[in-house]
């Protein structure tokens, strides 16, 4: 399990990553390793990207979402792979496909956009 405790303008905030499922693997693969994570404005939404180009949606289960004292748990909602490695044969250089930043679009209505760099 990892965590992070950080005091925010609201009070004390913790997150946690931890595995619930399956076991841990020593031999992780380079491309499984999360490089960014970003919960949408509402917190209900969590995405994480990670070094394989892969983006993992994660939503708040409902249950827990009146109760924002208590630990949340969320569940992958979406999977969805946003880049692929190239190579750049001007500059004879590999551009790699890891996920830099996530950010969230403003909600004009129903939906969430994710936008990946």
């Amino acid at each position: 399990m990892v965590c992070n405790d950080a005091e925010g303008p609201g009070g004390d905030m913790q997150w946690c990553f931890s595995q619930v499922k399956g076991a841990i693997d020593d031999d992780v693969a380079e491309a499984d390793i999360i490089s960014t994570v970003e919960f949408n404005h509402t917190g209900e939404l969590l995405a994480t990207g990670d070094k394989g180009g892969r983006v993992v949606i994660f939503q708040q289960e409902i249950e827990n979402k009146n109760l924002p004292q208590f630990r949340s748990e969320y569940n992958v909602y979406s999977t969805f792979q946003s880049h692929e490695p190239e190579f750049d044969y001007l500059k004879s250089l590999e551009i790699e496909e890891k996920i830099n930043k996530i950010r969230w679009l403003p909600q004009k209505n129903a939906a969430q956009f994710p936008v990946v760099d």
